[in-house]
């Protein structure tokens, strides 16, 4: 299911722009019934990090979507992973205003968190800070990305740094 998310997504948002998608993620909502919506990550045609909220509009025939925000990496001043030390899956995502989220799993979490880190290194070089979150499971695991050892639960993940 994750492959044929990644693919739709791939073919209807962001390849049409030249965008490359790196990460997709499930994200819960205070107002989710049978919507689903995801964080994406990817880099623009003029190697721009973004970081884009979507909307799955259910339809019978075929998968639709819907920007609802995009930001630039560029612009990330902080994510905070709420609390280190216990299992918890959300996380805020500090810009101009603070953007919270809730996915699964610390896991997810996690992963999607070490996909930011390795987009902001390849591409930026920017500092951007990283609070409350386990540092070991931060750094430790960032060199499996490449690998394409990560955990993939409710909240999908999938990083192609090809």
């Amino acid at each position: 299911m994750a492959a044929l998310l990644r693919k739709a997504l791939k073919k209807k948002m962001f390849h049409p722009n030249g965008d490359r998608l790196f990460a997709v993620i499930e994200v819960m909502t205070t107002t989710q019934e049978d919507e689903r919506y995801y964080l994406c990550s990817s880099v623009t045609n003029c190697k721009e990090v973004q970081i884009t909220f979507v909307k799955n509009i259910a339809s019978s025939q075929d998968e639709q979507f819907e920007k609802i925000n995009t930001w630039f990496l560029e612009d990330l001043k902080l994510v905070d992973g709420k609390e280190a030390d216990q299992d918890n899956p959300h996380f805020d995502m500090h810009f101009d205003e603070v953007y919270g989220w809730e996915t699964s799993s610390t896991a997810s979490k996690y992963t999607f968190v070490r996909c930011l880190q390795e987009l902001n290194h390849h591409y930026l070089g920017k500092k951007i800070l990283f609070v409350n979150f386990d540092i070991d499971y931060l750094i430790g695991a960032s060199s499996n990305l490449n690998r394409g050892d990560f955990t993939e639960s409710r909240l999908k993940l999938h990083l192609n740094m090809d």
